[in-house]
């Protein structure tokens, strides 16, 4: 296949563009702050963890003294009842039969009452643990939210500049011969790379240096003669001064 110079200088140009796509991309998807939002997940992890194993026990001991204070109100109530009814008694045997049901109820209200004293504070220490791990789901959750944000920034700077040259490398492909084109986007997608400068005896393509014999047989191709890197089969492009 024969190219004119300028054409062959093209597919180089194209080639950069390409590298700088592809290396953009690979930054893109290698993000530093990738790795260490990553690195937050088993902490993120452990801290939601604690935070909702604090939430179930203090759930639970709010619940707990509700129960104890529904009791108490229960057992309140009972002896304001039995305190009228001994009040308005006129039995002896009905009046003695409340007064030890007060006597049981005052009991009760009394270990009814010690046991929310007790209750309140396992509460406080219950109380203490959810706001801690609060605080530190918080802190993780912050910490990842600002990640985030790093890596929303870097993506849409990176996207600018990915939308840039390839906005740039369709302009190229548009100035490139056909087949010429075709040639070049066929090797790139089989061997990664469609074209590469003959640098002195050296092919950037392989980053090796070519024998006599063929170096000797592509100085002897036309200046508009293809010409390919036996190392990789990549269009080797000969830059006039290298």
């Amino acid at each position: 296949m024969k190219a004119s110079p300028r054409q062959q200088q093209l597919l180089l140009d194209l080639q950069d563009r390409d590298n700088t796509i592809a290396r953009l991309r690979r930054k893109r998807s290698t993000l530093p702050e990738r790795a260490e939002l990553e690195g937050l997940t088993d902490e993120a992890e452990q801290a939601k963890a604690r935070f909702m194993a604090a939430q179930r026990e203090l759930d639970a001991q709010n619940a707990e003294i509700a129960r104890v204070e529904a009791d108490v109100q229960m057992v309140s109530q009972r002896r304001e009842r039995d305190e009228q009814l001994l009040a308005a008694s006129t039995s002896s045997k009905e009046a003695q039969a409340l007064q030890n049901e007060l006597d049981t109820l005052t009991r009760r209200k009394g270990e009814l009452e010690d046991r929310e004293l007790e209750l309140m504070e396992v509460q406080e220490r219950a109380q203490a643990e959810f706001s801690e791990a609060q605080q530190v789901l918080a802190g993780v959750d912050e910490r990842r939210a600002v990640i985030r944000a790093k890596i929303a920034e870097a993506e849409q700077r990176l996207d600018r500049e990915i939308a840039s040259n390839s906005e740039e490398r369709a302009g190229l492909a548009a100035e490139l011969q056909r087949d010429l084109l075709d040639l070049y986007e066929e090797l790139r997608g089989r061997i990664g790379i469609g074209a590469a400068r003959l640098r002195g005896s050296v092919s950037e393509a392989s980053n090796m240096s070519l024998t006599p014999a063929e170096l000797s047989e592509i100085r002897a191709a036309a200046p508009d003669e293809l010409v390919f890197c036996p190392g990789t089969g990549a269009i080797l492009v000969r830059v006039e001064g290298e």
